[in-house]
């Protein structure tokens, strides 16, 4: 019963993350109908989990890089709607770690590493067009010069248009406005997964254990973060006294969750095909004999 009652709150929070993408994307003057960017972030599920870091989702910019002018435009609202996932859990992981920091032995080292986290975040947003030229000039001397003047533009296009995106009040404010009850979904869904294994754990705690383990998946050292994810489970379980047994699968039901919205969206994907075979067979013409001659 915890798992049917999850099932609707999982999907709820990719249909908050789509509106968000479908927005930053309208930013960029690009209209997307929002179902469309909703099962596509659904199957994007699935080359995400396929490779390390997650950074296989970048597969849904490839799919909609024909609206953009270029392709380092492209990758520019999946980067961002990245950053607004990852910002939430860093923001997080400063409010909650002083709830449990008397649990670790580096009481004090985790706050460091917040701090310089932090100010490295904002050094890379203020020096972004540093970069940007720092990058150019690099690919001038590395690229052959037939290759370079697509590079910069695509360079250009990405640093342009983030800057862009990450300056406007209004579109942050309503990006974080559907990042926090996305998020909050997430939260729900572990905790409804811990209730179905009697797992005995504390919300707020759940809610912690699911940001560090998610910041640690992050780091491109194995597939999806598997390994990373369950050792850091079973460390922080260990701490409220829950078995290793108990951290293992949770970590893997957490990691679960990704092929299964990868498998709705290749359903959707599947029924779209159909729908519009139909309507392409529909709108055939029979012509009459004679005119068929003719044109054979």
């Amino acid at each position: 019963r915890y798992l049917l009652i999850a099932y609707p709150f999982i999907l709820l929070n990719v249909y908050l993350k789509s509106i968000r993408w479908n927005l930053l994307m309208r930013s960029q003057g690009v209209q997307i109908p929002l179902f469309r960017t909703f099962y596509v972030y659904l199957w994007g599920f699935y080359f995400g989990t396929v490779t390390p870091g997650r950074i296989g989702e970048v597969s849904k910019a490839i799919y909609f890089k024909d609206k953009f002018e270029n392709l380092g435009k492209s990758f520019v609202s999946v980067f961002v709607d990245r950053i607004y996932d990852v910002a939430i859990r860093v923001g997080l992981l400063f409010l909650l770690y002083p709830l449990y920091s008397n649990l670790f032995d580096f009481k004090y080292i985790g706050f460091f590493i917040l701090g310089i986290s932090i100010i490295v975040g904002i050094i890379i947003l203020i020096r972004l067009k540093s970069i940007r030229n720092i990058i150019a000039r690099l690919s001038k001397i590395l690229l052959p010069k037939k290759y370079y003047p697509v590079i910069k533009n695509n360079i250009s296009g990405f640093v342009n248009d983030t800057m862009a995106m990450i300056t406007s009040v209004k579109l942050i404010a309503v990006s974080v406005l559907l990042t926090v009850p996305s998020f909050f979904c997430y939260c729900v869904v572990a905790y409804a997964i811990q209730k179905s294994f009697a797992i005995d754990m504390h919300f707020i705690y759940n809610v912690f254990c699911i940001v560090v383990s998610s910041l640690a998946a992050i780091v491109p050292i194995s597939i999806s973060g598997l390994g990373v994810r369950e050792a850091v489970m079973i460390y922080l379980f260990g701490n409220v006294g829950l078995a290793t047994e108990a951290a293992v699968l949770f970590s893997l039901s957490l990691f679960a969750l990704s092929p299964i919205l990868a498998l709705h969206g290749w359903l959707v994907n599947a029924i779209m095909m159909v729908v519009n075979r139909k309507s392409i067979d529909n709108k055939k013409v029979k012509l009459p004999d004679s005119e068929s001659d003719e044109i054979k």
